[in-house]
């Protein structure tokens, strides 16, 4: 199994096992007091605690495993950097999200300047595997069923992908949605109608041309 590496300004490696351990907010605030004096096996701890759903997060927004990775170290790279700015005037967890999705931001904007299309090759891609799958099983059509979901998802806009990623696959409640991308609760139910539209109609034009091929 992988692990993540995240590194401190003192070059200190943490190594993080994978676990999904649920943490009271107030042992979290308890080792945030810890970390901001410099304890760096607290904020290892910090790490061990949330890592996997950031790194849920940055890879449904990124698509790409290695990519996610690196924006995952990158995440808890400049929480370490900005704790001394961390006044809990929010959950650290929320805090800690919305840099992730700052991050990944950025990384999509370096996809732009770099003309990378790697959500339209994937697409591309998948409809290539859907030619020569004519005669998949129950459970490799399942399959395919939330590939051609994952694969549309990654093609939606940004803030449409975002909003979906956090409703619907890291269970956040609105308010949650509010405090991590700093929109009225009300433009969010907005861009979550836009893009639940935006997906169904994807998936419905893909289906048709798959109908049309066949």
């Amino acid at each position: 199994m992988r692990e993540y590496l995240v590194q401190t300004p003192h070059s200190i490696g943490i190594s993080i096992p994978n676990i999904t351990a649920s943490c009271a907010e107030q042992d979290d605030r308890e080792l945030v007091s810890a970390s901001q004096s410099g304890d760096q096996d607290a904020f290892a701890q910090l790490v061990q605690r949330h890592q996997r759903r950031v790194f849920n997060l940055v890879f449904r927004m990124l698509q790409q495993y290695e990519e996610a990775n690196e924006i995952t170290q990158e995440t808890f790279l400049a929480a370490w950097q900005g704790l001394p700015s961390f006044r809990g005037d929010a959950r650290f967890s929320t805090w800690l999200y919305r840099i992730a999705y700052n991050c990944c931001l950025k990384q999509l904007e370096q996809r732009k300047r770099d003309k990378a299309l790697q959500a339209a090759i994937q697409a591309e891609h998948l409809l290539d595997q859907v030619d020569n799958e004519g005669h998949a099983n129950a459970e490799l059509e399942r399959q395919d069923c939330q590939k051609l979901v994952h694969k549309h998802l990654s093609m939606l806009p940004a803030k449409y992908r975002i909003v979906l990623v956090l409703r619907h696959l890291q269970d956040m409640t609105y308010e949650e949605m509010a405090e991590i991308l700093t929109i009225p609760i009300g433009t969010i139910k907005t861009h979550l109608f836009r893009a639940r539209n935006l997906l169904k109609e994807r998936l419905q034009s893909f289906e048709q041309e798959w109908k049309t091929r066949g």
